[in-house]
């Protein structure tokens, strides 16, 4: 009996095992759908960081090189300009130019910095028989302590477009403060190694430096993007004495994106090519205030972003986008001049086509069912991650300026926010939908940070961004980086004004200064669909 049991055993336990050899093993789920969430987390031990706004920064590994711009340096005098004074001296006070080339160490928290024209003189020791750029410093030295010029960076050379100031010897006049259209490459780990004392040899001293200019590209308040090996300048306005044009009553918005190019034509000056304008204006009519008056591309100082966009083939191309930005043309209720600000969109896509009789140019879309509510409309911190499950461009903006509310009766702004703006481009459908992700990003703070502030990528993680064509953009692979991981530290938000209340209309003690702080990003993800 015992041994028929054991084979009654033996032949049910043969039968199970077969036919569980029979069935199909059980697939393994797969997200196909992620839930983004950033964090933001002061870096105390960061505490030497420069207090600029508005400045220039390249990055070469955990060194940041950091110039122009504006700082403190009386009475929390680098903060928003005046926004009841005459928008030169008293607006922009002359002693708040940052007039140092600074170098500033993450993993050391180290400063170093050198005047500029301590920068002049160690051009002239070391170059004495390449006058050609000493004179080109001379020539182009605003392009180191101007305020708000348009920069990027690639591989380790960053350029940068106009910006606004003064000639260095014209501080204290009123009328000299103007917007420039000078163009600049500077090699940035040459200039790192010249800040901090390390010797350069010949082939460093060469390729330092190199300039150009073109009254195109006469700009601030905007920002420029290079895509395959075209730069855009995007938006923007002229301001200043530079605005010849009574007209226009001394400042004149481009009222496009102006494609360029740029080669050497010798070691230390630029050939600088500007091409047809992408816009709604025509560009025969573009320096007209009619342009002005009329176009959705009047925008300066808002958030100008990376994008992606598909083609008739649905392949990925490289392109910006405008969320908010000022301002719209002015007009008057109850007596008061109302400044608002744009909460439309504008999808510029140079690789994509769109065929559209009504406009002049056929390389943007607008974008005006999106309504971005008064919410982060200022320029401020980003960054853009590409999601491949749902086919999908997502920004996130940090702070700065548009609380949801309009102009306030003592600013032309409306209020400073801490809030998080997390909108979600589809690339199937070709529109956005914004949301406030959250209403304190900033943590527990009674001050209000991110306008006029930058983000810079966390060179210790291993960030993959997306490859269009054959040319590498700026939006971030989300697959690619997060791996099989669900959290990673993607960056750094620094410097920008710090104001101390919503409303503060002027720069100064209880009002605004510009920030030296530096705050870690963290971006996690979770699955939401299988």
């Amino acid at each position: 009996m015992k041994k028929l049991t054991l084979h009654l055993i033996f032949f049910c336990t043969l039968i199970f095992t077969i036919s569980s050899c029979n069935k199909p093993a059980k697939e393994e789920a797969y997200p196909t759908e992620y839930f983004y969430e950033v964090s933001v987390s002061l870096m105390d031990n960061l505490d030497q960081a420069p207090a600029l706004q508005s400045f220039a920064h390249g990055v070469d590994g955990e060194t940041w090189l950091l110039f122009a711009g504006r700082t403190n340096q009386d009475l929390d005098d680098g903060g928003l300009h005046d926004m009841n004074g005459n928008y030169a001296t008293t607006s922009f006070v002359p002693w708040s130019f940052n007039e140092n080339i600074l170098v500033y160490n993450t993993a050391t928290d180290q400063l170093s910095g050198m005047p500029f024209q301590d920068l002049v003189g160690a051009v002239k020791t070391n170059l004495s028989k390449h006058t050609g750029l000493v004179t080109q410093l001379n020539t182009f030295a605003t392009v180191f302590r101007n305020t708000n010029p348009l920069v990027m960076q690639e591989g380790g050379y960053l350029y940068l477009v106009g910006g606004y100031g003064t000639p260095l010897a014209s501080t204290q006049n009123s009328s000299a403060y103007q917007t420039f259209g000078h163009v600049a490459k500077i090699n940035i780990s040459g200039l790192i190694k010249l800040v901090t004392g390390k010797n350069l040899d010949k082939i460093d001293w060469e390729d330092l430096f190199a300039f150009g200019s073109n009254d195109e590209l006469i700009s601030t308040g905007a920002e420029m993007f290079k895509i395959d090996d075209t730069f855009y300048v995007a938006g923007g306005h002229n301001f200043g004495s530079s605005v010849t044009n009574s007209a226009f009553q001394g400042q004149k918005y481009l009222d496009a994106v102006y494609p360029f190019t740029m080669v050497k034509k010798d070691s230390f000056s630029l050939d600088i090519s500007v091409g047809t304008p992408i816009s709604d204006i025509a560009p025969t009519k573009l320096n007209t205030v009619t342009a002005d008056a009329t176009s959705k591309f009047r925008r300066r100082d808002g958030p100008v972003v990376s994008g992606l966009f598909y083609d008739q083939n649905k392949n990925l191309t490289e392109g910006l986008t405008f969320y908010g930005g000022v301002f719209k043309p002015s007009y008057k209720k109850d007596g008061q001049e109302i400044n608002d600000a744009w909460n439309s969109a504008i999808y510029v896509h140079p690789g994509v086509k769109v065929n559209s009789a009504s406009q002049a140019s056929p390389y943007y879309t607008l974008d005006e069912a999106y309504n971005q509510n008064n919410l982060n409309v200022y320029a401020c911190a980003d960054f853009e991650i590409f999601d491949a499950g749902t086919e999908t461009v997502q920004t996130f903006l940090f702070g700065g300026i548009g609380n949801g509310t309009y102009q306030s009766d003592r600013s032309l702004l409306s209020g400073f926010t801490d809030s998080l703006m997390h909108i979600t481009y589809d690339l199937n459908t070709g529109t956005s939908t914004p949301k406030v992700g959250n209403t304190n990003i900033f943590g527990n703070t009674s001050s209000f940070y991110g306008a006029e502030s930058t983000f810079i990528f966390n060179s210790q993680t291993n960030i993959v961004f997306k490859k269009a064509g054959n040319d590498v953009t700026e939006v971030v692979d989300a697959d690619a980086t997060f791996g099989e991981s669900n959290s990673i530290d993607i960056g750094y938000i620094y410097g920008g004004i710090e104001a101390f209340n919503s409303i503060p209309g002027t720069f100064g003690p209880g009002k605004s200064r510009a920030s030296n702080k530096v705050w870690k990003v963290t971006l996690n993800r979770s699955p939401l669909k299988y």
